[in-house]
């Protein structure tokens, strides 16, 4: 894929068509950033039309009901309740719902479920509309945006509750790219993709045997004296304006072995591995240097082996064994402190920062984030 599509590539969601789907699930598209403190538990009792959330009492436009055994609930009122994102997908009739990184696709008069780390499950009990509204079984949707029922018999009353834990990401690339997106820059705007051989893309890795193994590739040759290749990912619905503590851990694989020569630096050496968390999505953005017009990142990632303000240097390209041939696994990990934006959101930036004019081709696989708020 060339360079300029990577740049335009923007997730497309389906045209709104329903009228009927959009009003039993919501009224568009809309977010809710979390508080500043512990919100207060969501609240529904089966068949009183009273909810109670963070904001106070709401009057339900129908009541939710048990079906064998399963508490059924407004999809909107929990999305409200857990201050998550809701968008909608009238023409596939789906429900999307986003929060603290955790992400739930429902379908509805399905029992078919989507969910970040899940995959063969099926919800208790259909989606299903009555009377204009969107019903949900409560217990498992809630917990896969990260929070905990607790049912009261005596009072037919469910309560949800979320945590201000850690909040623990896992991405492993064997359904799908999982919201990464990947680009290019410190390149000319006007490069030959000929010569550069740029590829993004989600790819089994090149091991003996592999068939289940993803993992997202970057390759590329370096023809400007210097090439940054990196891979992307928004995680949002956290606290806005909040200070976390963030730390990634992650598996590059390399087929370079150490010590070797190369023009400009060596393949394995010359080729910094960098790491970063800000708050603003990472983009590669046109600029004129010196009446040339240049792609660069509008983030201090610094040059190199020179580290920035942005990003920090976690390794480079040497593979552990040079006596073993072939793509080989090399831990990395990266810490830091930032603090959130007005929408609550962050993003993870993994990428090579190249001296070695030559080509790379890199994997990165098994991401896992920690993110814990301060104070």
């Amino acid at each position: 894929m060339a360079f300029k599509q990577l740049l335009n590539k923007n997730l497309m969601i389906a045209s709104l068509s329903s009228a009927l789907f959009l009003s039993a699930a919501a009224s568009g598209a809309t977010a809710y950033g979390a508080s500043a403190v512990s919100p207060a538990p969501l609240q529904f009792q089966i068949g009183s039309t009273k909810s109670i959330d963070y904001r106070g009492e709401h009057k339900l436009a129908v009541a939710p009901y048990l079906q064998n055994g399963i508490a059924m609930v407004p999809v909107r009122a929990l999305a409200e309740g857990l201050q998550a994102n809701i968008q909608l997908d009238a023409a596939a009739k789906q429900i999307i719902l986003t929060r603290a990184g955790l992400a739930v696709t429902l379908t509805q008069n399905s029992d078919a479920v989507v969910g970040s780390f899940i995959k063969n499950v099926k919800l208790p009990a259909k989606v299903v509309v009555i009377k204009g509204t969107t019903f949900i079984p409560a217990k498992m949707v809630a917990q896969l945006l990260g929070a905990k029922t607790s049912w009261d018999a005596k009072q037919k009353k469910v309560t949800v509750q979320t945590s201000e834990a850690a909040l623990s990401l896992h991405y492993n690339f064997d359904q799908g790219e999982e919201g990464w997106k990947g680009a290019f820059a410190d390149l000319p705007v006007d490069y030959n993709p000929d010569i550069y051989e740029l590829q993004y893309a989600r790819e089994l890795l090149p091991l003996a045997n592999n068939k289940t193994n993803y993992a997202l590739k970057l390759k590329g040759m370096n023809r400007s004296d210097d090439l940054f290749m990196f891979a992307t990912k928004k995680i949002d619905g956290l606290k806005p304006n909040t200070v976390y503590q963030a730390s990634l851990s992650f598996k590059l694989y390399t087929d370079q072995s150490g010590g070797m020569m190369g023009v400009g630096g060596a393949p394995g050496e010359a080729v910094s591995i960098k790491a970063g968390f800000v708050s603003k999505e990472p983009q590669a953005v046109k600029v004129d240097s010196g009446g040339d017009h240049y792609y660069r990142m509008n983030l201090d990632k610094g040059n190199q082996k020179t580290e920035g303000k942005d990003m920090k240097i976690v390794g480079n390209m040497v593979q552990p064994d040079d006596s073993l041939k072939g793509f080989q696994p090399v831990a990395m990990d990266y810490t830091a402190t930032l603090q959130t934006n007005e929408k609550g959101e962050l993003y993870v930036i993994v990428g090579s920062d190249s001296g070695y004019e030559g080509l790379t081709t890199l994997y990165l696989d098994d991401m896992k984030i920690e993110l814990s708020p301060k104070g």
